[in-house]
């Protein structure tokens, strides 16, 4: 017996010292991991911890996320799922950074399964979920966009490129020469501090290079890439460089207000060109754009006011507004875009750029198309192929209209960013760190293809519902759908025949609505999508109109209201402009105008919601010119759900709706 407990002891004294040694270990790994920021460093040490204990999960999540630091996908997918092997129940996030890491990979059917099973076992409706969901619905755009004809092709800037990161180009002309002003974290540059693991700069710096303008595409240089020198540059992360329409100010942004290891924030600054010394001067801090936040700085929770992180500016084609990025408070989370005006010399204090661009996840690189009302920027907060996309939205300041991913091969299923063009949809550059490139960023320039031009129309008659006999003198209006919103292009009369006709570009999906007096308008849709040649829609696309009936309700469509709001949303403008035209048309016509809510909150808290809706929709009518005697609201609270019980947002946001009523046809103008 007195062997067996020496043995036992012994055993046990062995343990615990691999205990004590794997413990230690896992700390040393987390040290490099967390505070140096050092993953292939902490990846040796985790992978000594598995050596000493093979089944320590922990050490294989934490392994399989230097992986993914590294830019080692597919090392980081085996590890997430070794790390699953484990115990696939101890940790439910490892599901979403498998499926984050399969969708670089651009394997998107096994990234739908990763996170469907993550959202299964995720039930807290916290912003993981949020980020599952919009990872998974990019699987499936990305699935439907890699199926379409590309319109563009991409090649590398292989003149410019290093084996550093290379990015955020722009362009400026001085005399008829054309010089690119790009980011870089190359050698050379006027910080020492170096990424042991990247093998390149820690911090970045502006760097010039002259371009031959007429070969553009091909990337040829004229002169060697220079530093823009120390008037420009810091030993600090600089870059993000745009210029004023006259050539003369340069706009950038500065982090750690230039100092060395300075961690917080990033301002904009500006440089002045001199065309005599041929020289950028030196740089000016825009006091207007800076911002200030609160921090936690230690875990005892002391806090700490710090500069926001406020960078990446790009201007207007008439210089007047700047757009950038910014985590300062009044956004939505991550990097938000924000935009200025300029006042005489100064620029105003910054505006936050809408809902419909930001997310609660990061908008970086906003860039101003040639026309000034187009914006194109990178999100990892919108659906994509990958990482950061690139979109675009047409609007102004922040109004804009939904938003457009631009698809391949401008996206990949990596980190595509800073998209400058030269000539708006046709020629430009963007960055990178798609496979094949030189470094872990490169800047490619991009060109659209050139297409035979394709010819379509679209016509048909418009009809009664009841007879299908035709209704003469009859109006068809063509809309172009974007998202989830419609676009008026324009409107044909029918004439005794009833018949119209449209002529409309490939690629696009369209909407036709009907009118007719004492007829209710309707719609069809028809898309161009699949069309490869010129062609007129070979069967004629009839539109049916069904009689006015008296008390029968009627659904607004897209007349919805945002959550305890009763205001109009411009989305429901083409709508109400519709029953305008229709009460124009028929002056003998009065109606009830019926508004509701969802289930949430007291039904006498609903009820007067409800009411104020009505009133609304009322109110918008007789700014249109329609006779308030002619319009009777009521609110009908949450007493007829269309969808009961409400499971999710769009069933909730389904209810919030307004309907109308016709209630007579004997209306006399007094």
């Amino acid at each position: 017996m007195r062997q067996y407990a020496l043995l036992w002891s012994a055993g046990l004294a062995t343990l615990l010292a691999q205990t004590a040694k794997v413990r230690k270990l896992l700390a040393e790994a987390d040290q490099e991991y967390y505070v140096y920021r050092n993953p292939e460093k902490a990846a040796e040490l985790y992978q000594k911890v598995l050596a000493q204990d093979p089944n320590n999960q922990y050490a294989a999540y934490r392994l399989a996320r230097c992986y993914w630091y590294t830019n080692e996908t597919e090392k980081a997918i085996e590890g997430y799922q070794k790390a699953l092997s484990m115990n696939a129940e101890a940790n439910d996030t490892i599901y979403l950074d498998l499926g984050i890491a399969q969708k670089k990979a651009g394997r998107y059917a096994e990234a739908r399964e990763s996170f469907n099973e993550f959202l299964r076992r995720h039930k807290a409706q916290d912003i993981l979920r949020k980020q599952a969901e919009v990872e998974l619905e990019g699987c499936r755009l990305a699935e439907r966009l890699l199926a379409e004809q590309p319109d563009y092709e991409l090649r590398a800037l292989s003149a410019l490129n290093s084996q550093s990161s290379d990015y955020a180009p722009s362009l400026f002309v001085v005399k008829g020469d054309t010089f690119i002003i790009f980011t870089s974290h190359r050698t050379g540059g006027q910080g020492t501090a170096r990424f042991s693991e990247y093998g390149e700069a820690s911090y970045s710096d502006l760097w010039v290079a002259q371009m031959k303008s007429d070969t553009l595409f091909m990337g040829r240089m004229v002169g060697k890439v220079q530093n823009l020198g120390k008037k420009v540059n810091t030993a600090a992360n600089d870059g993000g460089a745009v210029i004023s329409p006259d050539g003369l100010v340069m706009y950038y942004s500065i982090c750690g207000e230039g100092k060395y290891r300075k961690i917080w924030g990033c301002s904009i600054y500006q440089s002045t060109y001199d065309p005599q010394k041929k020289e950028w001067g030196p740089f000016e801090k825009i006091e207007a754009l800076s911002g200030k936040r609160e921090v936690v700085v230690n875990s005892r929770g002391k806090k700490k006011l710090v500069p926001t992180y406020d960078a990446q500016p790009t201007l207007t084609p008439d210089g007047n507004i700047m757009y950038f990025i910014s985590d300062r408070d009044g956004g939505l989370g991550g990097t938000d875009i924000w935009y200025a005006q300029k006042v005489g010399n100064e620029w105003s204090a910054p505006v936050h750029a809408g809902k419909i661009i930001n997310t609660p996840f990061n908008e970086i690189y906003p860039h101003v198309g040639r026309d000034g009302k187009t914006l194109y920027f990178a999100s990892d907060g919108h659906p994509g192929l990958g990482g950061y996309d690139i979109f675009r939205a047409e609007g102004r300041l922040a109004a804009w209209q939904s938003v457009q991913n631009l698809g391949a091969p401008i996206n990949s299923s990596y980190d595509d960013f800073s998209l400058y063009w030269v000539r708006q949809d046709t020629l430009g550059f963007l960055a990178s760190n798609r496979p094949g490139g030189k470094g872990r960023d490169d800047i490619y320039v991009v060109k659209r293809i050139p297409r035979i031009k394709i010819e379509l129309a679209v016509q048909g008659t418009v009809r009664d519902g009841s007879t299908k006999l035709p209704i003469p003198f009859a109006t068809v209006t063509l809309y172009e759908i974007k998202g989830d919103r419609l676009l008026p292009l324009d409107t044909f009369n029918t004439d005794q025949s009833a018949r119209y006709r449209f002529t409309l570009e490939p690629g696009k999906d369209y909407r036709l609505i009907g009118n007719a007096p004492e007829y209710l308008a309707n719609e069809v849709s028809v898309s161009t999508r699949d069309a490869t040649k010129s062609m007129e829609l070979e069967a004629d696309i009839d539109i049916y109109l069904d009689r006015i009936e008296i008390a029968r309700p009627i659904v607004l469509q897209n007349i919805y209201f945002d959550f305890d709001k009763y205001d109009i949303r411009p989305d429901a403008a083409t709508e109400l402009d519709r029953l305008a035209v229709l009460l124009q048309n028929n002056p003998f016509l009065r109606i009830l105008i019926g508004a509701h809510t969802d289930t949430n909150g007291s039904e006498k808290y609903n009820l007067v919601l409800s009411e104020n809706r009505a009133k609304s929709v009322v109110k918008y009518l007789t700014e249109k010119g329609i006779n308030p005697q002619r319009l009777t609201a009521i609110g009908y609270g949450e007493s007829q759900p269309l969808i009961y019980p409400e499971l999710s947002d769009a069933d909730e946001q389904a209810n919030r709706r307004a309907e109308f009523r016709i209630l007579s046809l004997d209306f006399a103008e007094k």
